[in-house]
Formats: structure tokens, C-alpha cells, sequence
């Protein structure tokens, strides 16, 4: 038998503790057992390494011990009583006294059991007014724990990224067993896209002093609704997760609430935290934070699933609870990152390839030109001119229609993924337009048409300037221009919020700014305030 084994097997018996008890409840966790007294709960952490943790030594898991009665003193005073040490006398083990020291546990006294939220939830006695209190709490405790800036730095945007790749890392095994391949797939697209937006948002939320050394595990089973309440559990074993934005805090127990089907209770949480925190910026942040935390939920019931030493029942439960964290965190993805189809429309010269180009760049969105389509299904080189009339070679009809399908088929694999995709042509057809709303329309987004318009003299002053060029993406030239405008049926179809029309004789910042008025406020944020 393993010194594990042996200490779970006597550490379950009510005869090896020093005080009365009539009976010793056992649970685990994917790192440690916890042994339930009548009046007293020991922890012994499981000689384990995650990576993000490690107990893997006696040393490690003595010094894991001390932190935890430490930090958790600070939001459940009095409960954490201290480490004791398991010894061992020739082939008996003893809860202190004298011997070798073989293992040590965190010492706790047990909180009421019928208090723990999960349990007052269960029996419906939730209320507004005792998640309100729980936000003032933790309000409060954020006050006193926030860091200085040089230390804050550790969670900010690096950190957050750095924590966000762990986690799809450390998941990519789970794919196609426990998570679909689009759907990992969609999560990391729409994490990588919301960290290059926001850059401005995250360095800010640094400076401001937001960023704090809280508790970091913050859920229904760490929390106790006494007077007042307890939330412990914190984590000790790595401070880059317990070190956090304070929004990451409050999504956590609100994404846990919605999980859990509490989501009026998790709506109170989050206003009174705002309220008593005076951080409205938060909110910002919120869906990106629940879907971090959903993620990590599942990679936590991925690794139990994965302990082939669980019963093939409670591995079966395991493997059902973390596809619905992932599933739940698809869902805030969905939120944060609103995805949208946009198709340019206009004659050859009407600048919409400039926008669109710019577009891409503000917003941090792909784009697909027809122009280097059409080359590369060529097998020419995208900067290569091609001067054959309208209607002929490179633009034979023909080949019109397969760059349009291709761009189409682009578009709906970029949308599967997470992105969002600006198709950059001229859209001169009502067909080609069909086709792309088709196209948004199966992959389930918003379709919007932004209409360039630009006067003829203008138009032909842009045609000769870049006919001068000896190497263009574009091959757009005067004659090109004539032959599109016979042929030009206006996007009159549309109406509403699914057509722009814009003035591309006016400069191109201009039209970007009012562009911020018909694009996802994720989206506006990195264009107005520097954060992508």
C-alpha cells in the first residue's frame, strides 16, 4: 500500500484524530482529499503535478499548506486554525506527537454545512439581498488587496494571454473526445481576436489599480452564508491565477450562477459589485471573463474525467459537466465576440478597397479581395497586372463566378472559426450579393453591405493614377471601370441596417468613425479608444 493509500485509509477512520468524532466524511478533488470531522475538516493534498501546480514534494506541500491558512485568513477569519503535521512511529501513523514527519495537513474548522451556498440555493431560500451582501464583501476585500502597477502588471494583458494559451494547451487533448473541434477552435479565435482588440482596455485596467491579489477560485462551493460571509478555498499553489483583474473575480461566481441556473442572482451580484465598487469598466469585460472561467471549469472536469482511477459512473458525470462548461464558455464567445459578414459594393476606383483594407486593420478583421482570389486561382502572382478586356480571360465570366464561390467558401470557414470577414469586391450583381447573404445566413451571423459611392472624376483620376503602377494587387483601369458601370445593378434589395452608404470622396478616417455606428460595440472599443 502507498503512503497516499495508507494516509487515506487512516485519516478515514474516526479512532486516528486526537478530538472526538463520530464519523469522518470523505470527498476528493482533482488534487486533494478532504476529511470531514464533526467538528474539524483536514485537507491532504495529493502528491500531484499539473504544471500550473505542483505538490509534488513533502517540501512543497508544507509550504502549499502554510500559504493556504495564510491567505484564506484574510476572507475567513478564525476558520483556518493551521498546518498539522501526520508523523510516523515504526509502522503507525499519528496525527502529531513524536516521529518522522511523512505528511502535512491544512487544519479547518467545519463551516455549517446547511450555510454553504449551493446548499441555501438548493433549497430555494436564494435571495438579491444576500448576493448584494456578497458583492459588498468582496468589494470591500479588493480594496484592501489591490496592487501597485509594476505588480498588477503580472495580470495584465501578457499574463491573461499567457493563461488563456495554457488553457487551450492544456485542453488540446480533450478534442474530439470531450470538446468538438470547432468549438476549441472557435474559443481560441475569439480569445485571441478579444486580447488584440483590447489591448489599451487591459493596460488601463493596470494602471487604474484593478488588478488585485484576490481569491481566485471564487464559485458556489467556496462560499459560506454565514454572518459575515466566508469565502474561502482561495488558491494558493499558483498566484498567477489568484493575482487578478477584479472583473475576472466577479465573472467567475456569475458565470457559476448562470451554470447553475441562478442567473437573475448572478445579474444582482454583478450590479452590486459595480455599485459598491464603483467599476462600471468591469462590464467590459465580463463575457470575456465567463467564458475564461467556463473554459477553465471544463479543463478542471477534463482532468478528473481523465483519472482512470474515478469509477466509470462518476467518470461518465465528469465527461457530461465539462461539455456543458464548454459549451457555456461557446456561448459567452458568441457574446464577446459578435461575429459579421461585410461585402464592399462598387465600381472599379470607388475606393472600397481601401476600406476595406482599413476596416481590417481598425477592427481586427479579415479580409478577402477578390482581386488576389481571382490570381491566386490563376496560379498567378497577386501582384501581377492583367490587361485583357471585361469579360474576357482573367475576367471571363467563368472565372468570375468560381472567385466569388471561392470568397464565399473563405468566408464561411473564417466565420466557423471565430473570425469575423470583410469580403473586398465589387459586388456589381445582384446575384454575387445573394450569394453572400446566403453565405451569412448559414453561418449565422449579420450580413451588412457598405455601398462606395465616388463622382466620376473622381473615380477616373484613381483608375490613371494606379494604371502607372507597374505591379497592383487591383487591375481596376478606366476601361474596366466603363465596361462594371454598363453592367452596375444597384443594391436597392436592401434596406435597413444591412446597407451603409458611404462617401468615398471624403476621407477615409472620416468614414471609419461613422462606421463605428453600424459595427459590435466589441468592435468599437479597439477602434475608439487605441485598444487594437
Amino acid at each position: 500500500m502507498t503512503l497516499t493509500a495508507k494516509l487515506v485509509e487512516r485519516l478515514s477512520d474516526p479512532t486516528f484524530y486526537p478530538h472526538p468524532t463520530g464519523s469522518v466524511q470523505v470527498l476528493q478533488t482533482h488534487i486533494s482529499w478532504l476529511f470531514l470531522t464533526d467538528e474539524f475538516v483536514y485537507k491532504l493534498k495529493k502528491p500531484v503535478d499539473f504544471g500550473f501546480l505542483d505538490y509534488t514534494t513533502l517540501k512543497l506541500r508544507r509550504l502549499m499548506c502554510e500559504q493556504e491558512v495564510q491567505l484564506n485568513s484574510r476572507l475567513c477569519p478564525g476558520v483556518y486554525l493551521g498546518v498539522e503535521e501526520v508523523r510516523q512511529r515504526g509502522e503507525e501513523l499519528y496525527l502529531g506527537g513524536q516521529g518522522e514527519v511523512v505528511e502535512v495537513l491544512v487544519k479547518m474548522r467545519r463551516l455549517p454545512a446547511e450555510r454553504m451556498l449551493r446548499q441555501v440555493l438548493a433549497r430555494g431560500e436564494g435571495r438579491a439581498e444576500l448576493f448584494a451582501k456578497l458583492a459588498r464583501t468582496l468589494a470591500d476585500f479588493h480594496a484592501r488587496a489591490r496592487l501597485d502597477e509594476h505588480a498588477g502588471a503580472l495580470k495584465g494583458l501578457a499574463g491573461v494571454r499567457h493563461n488563456c494559451e495554457e488553457n487551450f494547451t492544456q485542453t488540446e487533448r480533450y478534442v474530439g473526445q470531450l470538446v468538438t473541434p470547432a468549438v476549441h477552435a472557435f474559443l481560441r479565435t475569439s480569445t485571441e481576436l478579444f486580447l488584440k482588440r483590447h489591448r489599451e482596455l487591459f493596460a488601463r485596467r493596470v494602471r487604474e489599480g484593478r488588478i488585485v491579489d484576490g481569491h481566485g477560485d471564487l464559485h458556489l462551493d467556496s462560499i459560506c452564508a454565514t454572518e459575515p460571509p466566508c469565502l474561502f478555498d482561495c488558491i494558493e499553489f499558483n498566484e498567477r491565477f489568484r493575482i487578478l483583474d477584479v472583473a475576472e473575480e466577479v465573472a467567475f461566481l456569475a458565470m457559476d450562477l448562470e451554470f447553475h441556473g441562478h442567473a437573475p442572482f448572478a445579474r444582482a451580484f454583478v450590479d452590486a459589485y459595480v455599485e459598491a465598487s464603483g467599476d462600471g469598466e468591469l462590464l467590459q469585460l465580463l463575457e470575456f471573463f465567463k467564458a475564461y472561467r467556463a473554459f477553465v471549469r471544463a479543463k478542471v472536469h477534463s482532468f478528473q474525467w481523465e483519472d482512470q482511477a474515478e469509477e466509470e459512473a462518476r467518470r461518465g458525470r465528469l465527461a457530461e459537466v465539462a461539455r456543458r462548461y464548454y459549451e457555456l464558455a461557446l456561448e459567452y464567445a458568441h457574446a464577446f465576440n459578435p461575429r459579421r459578414l461585410i461585402v464592399t459594393c462598387g465600381l472599379a476606383g470607388s475606393g472600397k478597397s481601401t476600406l476595406a483594407r482599413r476596416l481590417g486593420e481598425r477592427y481586427a478583421v479579415e479580409v478577402v479581395r477578390s482581386d488576389v482570389v481571382r490570381k491566386e486561382l490563376l496560379g498567378l502572382d497577386p501582384q501581377q497586372r492583367c490587361h485583357v478586356p471585361f469579360g474576357e480571360g482573367e475576367y471571363a465570366p467563368s472565372v468570375t463566378e468560381r472567385t466569388y464561390w471561392a470568397m464565399m467558401e473563405r468566408a464561411e470557414r473564417l466565420l466557423a472559426q471565430g473570425h469575423s470577414a470583410i469580403l473586398d469586391a465589387s459586388f456589381i450583381t445582384r446575384q454575387h450579393r445573394r450569394w453572400a447573404v446566403e453565405a451569412a445566413h448559414r453561418a449565422g451571423v449579420p450580413f451588412l453591405l457598405l455601398e462606395c459611392r465616388t463622382s466620376d472624376e473622381v473615380i477616373r483620376e484613381r483608375l490613371r493614377r494606379r494604371a502607372a503602377r507597374t505591379s497592383s494587387v487591383s487591375d481596376g483601369r478606366p476601361e474596366i471601370y466603363e465596361a462594371q458601370l454598363a453592367v452596375f445593378e444597384p443594391p436597392e434589395e436592401f434596406r435597413g441596417t444591412e446597407k451603409v452608404v458611404l462617401d468615398r470622396s471624403r476621407d477615409v478616417e472620416e468614414l471609419l468613425a461613422e462606421c463605428d455606428a453600424v459595427v459590435p460595440r466589441a468592435w468599437r472599443d479597439a477602434a475608439g479608444k487605441g485598444d487594437g
